[in-house]
């Protein structure tokens, strides 16, 4: 590690790629909380590649960190960010802002880790990576005395008195203003209301929104010279990372087949249920039925997924030949609430949910699938890593698909059919991404589109309105129209 007392010239070029960064993000990423996230178009993608291409960078200068297998992690990293680039939909940019930091800190710990092509992933893989987001927190205070003593100058520098008088005033007033006042003044009423007034008047000669912009910058280029100092050093995985522990195949035997038991009543009784024709007329009763099923697949398959990591290739032969009939159970119950979820898309089209319901129906028959296939390979799979691995790549290309125009046209197409129950009004819920399609059909079939002026208005209006770093590229092809 670096002194903490010095600044060397990497950690300069450290601390000037941060600033560059929350720089960046202050100006044209400012207020995006407040126009929604419509307001994140190139300007988020811009950033999220640079920071990725920035760690990335800092990694390779230590070989023991990346190697070109891993670019098989970036792609889809990469894809993600640049989905803020491509689409308005504003489902997948209020997940991506959860998910990418997940992904981000799981590629890291993997990559960091001084055997990451052979060490099994399990429990102890999730506590690095816990881990490595408590190691970035621990390193703020590292980071802060970087720029202190990067904007500080030393002793034997040609600055005169004056200057270095300056600069204290402007850490103090900075400290005293920003940390200390506020707690002297939450602390005494007579005193706070001295400091009230103050802010008050200062509040004459400084925007309150420049001060803002100004305090996130600070904190934001802490935060990341954080992320990059963390980077310059693996840590050292424990010496069992790679020994799975067995498991008492007495006990796994009897809870697997007892549920197993379980998984077949079930199935008995519902046999009638499990494959319908059609749907009830009702809605609500038509919804329950669905979403009963989905959430069947997805207590199940979580279920099921947690007894192959705990007893795939740790217990006797017997115990493994019961997993088969887990991952039997779990694909009949996913093939039900598949068609049950196909009958109601035919009778009530797609939205948000339904779609991404589906996708999530199409991952875990993908994993259940890889699953049982593992079963039959005599090479030992690394299952968590896998599953990962399968998680990350189908939600970059779901992140990067046209997902909303697929919705349109596929429940245009579909409210033609005689039985079908969708109501096209319902669709105002889409975003900018399909005006272009949207204005296309309204003008060939106004009947089609009846009640949408006000959503064409509002949306030509949102668009006009967006700042150029905000665009996207369906803006940018509906506005060359």
């Amino acid at each position: 590690m670096l002194p903490e007392t010095q600044t060397t010239e990497r950690s300069r070029a450290l601390l000037a790629a941060s600033a560059a960064l929350a720089l960046f993000w202050v100006v044209f990423l400012w207020g995006w909380w407040q126009d929604g996230p419509y307001a994140l178009g190139a300007n988020m993608s811009l950033f999220l590649i640079a920071l990725l291409a920035a760690g990335v960078r800092i990694g390779l200068q230590e070989r023991k960190f990346f190697s070109a297998k891993n670019l098989a992690w970036i792609m889809p990293l990469l894809l993600i960010g640049a989905s803020y680039a491509l689409y308005d939909n504003p489902f997948i940019k209020i997940v991506n802002l959860f998910a990418i930091p997940v992904f981000a800190m799981i590629f890291l710990t993997y990559a960091a880790h001084p055997r990451a092509a052979s060490f099994q992933w399990g429990a102890k893989f999730v506590v690095q990576v816990i881990e490595r987001w408590a190691w970035i927190l621990g390193l703020i205070p590292k980071s802060a005395l970087c720029l202190i003593t990067a904007l500080s100058p030393r002793e034997n520098d040609k600055w005169r008195a004056g200057k270095r008088a300056a600069l204290g005033l402007i850490l103090l007033a900075v400290i005293g203003t920003i940390i200390v006042a506020p707690l002297l003044g939450s602390a005494d009423p007579t005193f706070g209301s001295i400091v009230s007034a103050f802010y008050d008047w200062l509040g004459q000669f400084i925007d309150p929104e420049l001060a803002g912009r100004i305090f996130v910058f600070v904190i934001l280029l802490i935060g990341i010279l954080s992320l990059f100092f963390s980077l310059r050093q693996s840590r050292a995985g424990s010496d069992d990372d790679g020994v799975p522990r067995q498991t008492d195949s007495l006990i796994a035997g009897i809870v697997l087949a007892g549920i197993l038991g379980l998984y077949v009543i079930f199935l008995w009784l519902q046999i009638n249920r499990l494959w319908v024709n059609q749907l009830p007329i009702d809605f609500k009763t038509t919804e329950s039925l669905v979403k009963s099923g989905f959430w069947q697949l997805f207590v199940l398959t979580i279920l099921n997924i947690a007894f192959f990591f705990a007893c795939y290739r740790r217990t006797n032969k017997p115990v493994q030949r019961l997993l088969l009939g887990f991952a039997t159970a779990s694909l009949l119950l996913l093939g039900s609430a598949a068609w049950r979820l196909v009958l109601y898309v035919f009778g009530y089209g797609f939205s948000y949910e339904k779609f991404y319901a589906s996708y999530t129906v199409v991952f875990c028959a993908v994993l259940l699938i890889w699953l049982i296939g593992r079963m039959f390979a005599s090479a030992r799979a690394n299952l968590l890593k896998a599953a990962v691995f399968l998680l990350l790549w189908m939600y970059a290309v779901i992140a990067i698909a046209p997902v909303e125009q697929f919705v349109f046209r596929a429940n245009l197409a579909l409210s033609a059919r005689q039985d079908s129950r969708i109501n096209r009004y319902e669709m105002t819920m889409l975003s900018p991404d399909v005006l272009g399609q949207v204005e296309e059909t309204y003008k060939k079939s106004p009947q089609l589109l009846e009640g949408w002026d006000q959503w064409i208005a509002d949306n030509k209006e949102m668009v006009a309105k967006k700042a150029w770093y905000e665009m996207n590229v369906m803006n940018l092809f509906y506005l060359a129209k």
